[in-house]
């Protein structure tokens, strides 16, 4: 049986070799999505060897590349979003690393706190035939009915009254 100094300098000599593996392992970026073509790479490749050029143009020099200019514009869209492309006030288009990176998912992209997709409220049906007043809106105040204990519970059935009953019992107890 070895002794206590070489048990315990053995033991931390493992632990070591793990934290140094744990670490490289956290350093080494997990690539979510492996491009299937060269569109990512070709995009980020062009527009980083071609500052300054606005979308129509890097969709155009790359479709005749033969890439597909809506995959080219959603590419540039995403790089953008995620960091690694900047537009200036003109709409022009720089890289800021000088090397490829894949493209994060957009569920990590989303846990990370960024907000990926704007919401956009729909506008309400037009119909036919109603002209300007289809355009007016609503500005009649909402008003919350007042509430009464007699009106909500001549509005209960029984078994509503009950399972209220056992909710607020649990709630202040008794």
């Amino acid at each position: 049986m070895p002794d206590i100094q070489t048990a315990l300098s053995t033991a931390l000599s493992t632990w070591e070799q793990d934290d140094k593996r744990i670490q490289q392992e956290k350093q080494v970026p997990k690539n979510i999505f492996t491009p299937t073509n060269n569109v990512t790479q070709e995009t980020f490749n062009y527009v980083r060897d071609n500052p300054n050029k606005l979308s129509a143009e890097i969709r155009n020099a790359l479709t005749k590349r033969g890439f597909n200019a809506g995959s080219v514009g959603s590419l540039i869209t995403q790089f953008l979003k995620q960091g690694q492309f900047v537009k200036d006030h003109n709409g022009r288009y720089s890289a800021v690393n000088h090397a490829y990176t894949p493209l994060k998912s957009t569920k990590n992209f989303r846990a990370e706190g960024k907000r990926v997709n704007k919401i956009v409220n729909k506008p309400k049906a037009v119909v036919k035939g109603q002209g300007i007043a289809a355009l007016k809106v609503d500005t009649t105040p909402k008003v919350k009915p007042s509430w009464d204990v007699d009106t909500v519970l001549d509005t209960m059935s029984i078994m509503q009254a009950r399972t209220l009953y056992d909710a607020l019992k649990k709630i202040f107890g008794g």
